[in-house]
């Protein structure tokens, strides 16, 4: 099997896989339920023998699932072919860099222990819907950002300061705008709403920082004094943090960037945000495992983009 380190996932915790702070009004009350997902039924795949894909990496119990899926699913490019098709007959196929991508993705995550629902709820999130979405403009320049201001791939993030998974994806993000000059990370307000007012003035004392030009410090203390985040510990943040207090106070009382933040919150609303953190490339949804080798993958795909190799 040819090696695809950018795409082993690690199911070992909460804060590498997808999981989500949700708030009170991410399921509106009069929304009918979603019924319940049953597995698809198991056919013979019409294609077994793949070049360069090897099946034998897949636990024995899944493997009938994992085929299903090569056969049943498209490379996120356009490729006429399924994956399974287009990896039989790599002469043939013009996406096979794509399709062996994703194989590739199906093996490891099988090798994670990851469901048949998990892995195909992936490929549609993270491949075919989010690759593919139609791009939401997102205007960053008054925003916290990181990295190269003129950066062709854009990173945004909608988060919340009380939201432990927001906290782990912080310290990821960051290392992706440093290791790569064509990525940019901009981070926008998202207070949930089951964290009340405090988590909307959280935000409003991570705004006063980046008008003072210490937005990054900032966000990283306030995660880092999760959940002590009432005015008294946001006092004490930005003291330590080395703010201007007497303007930060201001700040505060005035409740001066309040508007901005909830200006932040209904973008995320129209993008369809209800739960953080919520992760887009050049405004498409991100709806893979949140680790470095995995976003890397996103990115070389981003940087692909247009082609159908």
């Amino acid at each position: 099997m040819r090696g695809h380190p950018a795409l082993l996932l690690a199911f070992l915790g909460v804060g590498l896989s997808g999981a989500t702070c949700k708030g009170t009004d991410s399921q509106p009350k009069d929304d009918p339920k979603p019924p319940p997902k049953t597995e698809p039924l198991v056919r013979a795949p019409a294609v077994t023998e793949m070049e360069g894909v090897d099946m034998a990496a897949v636990p024995p119990a899944s493997r009938m699932d994992a085929l299903r899926l090569l056969n049943e699913n498209y490379a996120y490019c356009g490729c006429a072919r399924t994956i399974a098709a287009c990896l039989a007959n790599r002469a043939d196929c013009s996406c096979v860099k794509s399709s062996d991508r994703m194989a590739q993705f199906v093996l490891n995550m099988y090798q994670q222990q990851a469901s048949t629902e998990d892995v195909e709820d992936m490929l549609l999130s993270g491949f075919a819907q989010g690759y593919n979405a139609p791009p939401i403009e997102m205007p960053g320049d008054q925003q916290g950002s990181l990295g190269n201001p003129k950066a062709p791939i854009v990173i945004s993030e909608f988060a919340d300061f009380f939201c432990g998974h927001c906290k782990d994806a912080a310290p990821v993000l960051k290392k992706l705008a440093a290791q790569h000059e064509d990525v940019k990370l901009v981070y926008y307000y998202f207070p949930l709403s089951h964290n009340g007012d405090a988590a909307i003035m959280a935000a409003e004392a991570a705004e006063e920082a980046r008008a003072q030009g210490k937005f990054w410090e900032m966000s990283k203390a306030l995660f880092d004094n999760q959940p002590v985040l009432d005015k008294e510990g946001l006092m004490k943040v930005a003291s330590d943090v080395g703010l201007d207090m007497a303007k930060f106070a201001m700040a505060l009382d005035q409740r001066t960037h309040k508007k901005k933040v909830m200006e932040n919150k209904r973008l995320g609303e129209q993008a369809k945000v209800m739960s953080t953190p919520s992760i887009f490339i050049n405004g498409r949804p991100f709806g893979l495992a949140r680790t470095v080798d995995v976003f890397n993958t996103r990115i070389e795909m981003e940087r692909e983009r247009g082609q159908c190799n």
